[in-house]
């Protein structure tokens, strides 16, 4: 056998055992779902009492109307926050491009500075 054939068979024995040891997890975690699961067998009310969602109506119109008001406040503020980042775009734009303080020290600070080179 030659050395690239030896590889070859050393490579597929490793690949080999890779999928066989996935294949061997995957079936030991369904096996362990199934014991763990704790599912109850079927099991009807034995009652002759009629279920309704009466009760959960006035529940579900309690919480309908809460996702409703959050949603607002949440449109609000965000409509409030983008009218005050275009009133601050204004304020920068009149303000030119240096504020007085970088136009005083932006020149000392490049005279103090020892260029290398």
């Amino acid at each position: 056998m030659s050395e690239f054939q030896y590889g070859l068979l050393i490579t597929a024995i490793g690949m080999g055992l890779v999928f066989a040891v996935i294949i061997f997890l995957w079936g030991l975690m369904a096996l362990m779902m199934r014991m763990t699961s704790g599912r109850k067998h079927d099991q009807s009310p034995a009652g002759d009492e009629p279920i309704t969602d009466a009760p959960m109506v006035a529940e579900l119109k309690t919480a309908e109307g809460q996702r409703r008001a959050a949603a607002a406040a949440v449109a609000v503020r965000t409509a409030l926050s983008a009218k005050r980042k275009t009133d601050m775009r204004g304020i920068e734009d009149r303000r030119g491009d240096l504020s007085p303080w970088q136009a005083i020290h932006r020149p000392q600070h490049f005279k103090s500075t020892h260029r290398r080179g």
